[in-house]
């Protein structure tokens, strides 16, 4: 019998609430697919009730928001909770955009798995995705 291909990595691209700027997300969004990644982007004004059902509808395995208002310490530790009640904790949660130094120990604390702020570099991204899906598949043979 011939060995399954590997399953390409889903991603969910979201923002959340007001915050309607969308070049970042969208340069994120390119250089994910450029890079063989599945990329689905829910669009603008999303509430994290809204995420949470599109990643388990999409069966993502990542979910990534891109946020440039001050929203995002209200936002993501309630996102990251609506995951683990709905029994999603299993998805990378992914934070991007404006997040001051001060606020990150808050998300990180609250579920958020790793903040990459605006200047990142896209590759610095992929390679990350691509080490924690690595890390991800070989757990999931053993």
């Amino acid at each position: 019998m011939a060995a399954q291909p590997a399953r390409r990595m889903r991603v969910l691209l979201a923002k959340l609430g007001m915050d309607t700027h969308t070049v970042g997300v969208t340069v994120i969004g390119h250089a994910l697919r450029e890079a063989g990644l599945e990329v689905i982007f829910t669009g603008l004004k999303q509430t994290p009730e809204m995420v949470v059902a599109a990643a388990i509808q999409e069966d993502v395995d990542v979910v990534g928001i891109s946020t440039l208002s001050a929203g995002h310490t209200r936002s993501l530790p309630k996102l990251a909770r609506l995951l683990r009640e709905a029994g999603a904790e299993d998805k990378l949660l992914l934070a991007g955009g404006v997040v001051p130094e001060e606020d990150k120990p808050v998300l990180l604390e609250a579920g958020v798995d790793k903040i990459f702020t605006m200047g990142a570099d896209t590759r610095e991204i992929v390679r990350y995705l691509e080490e924690w899906w690595s890390e991800k598949q070989a757990a999931e043979t053993v």
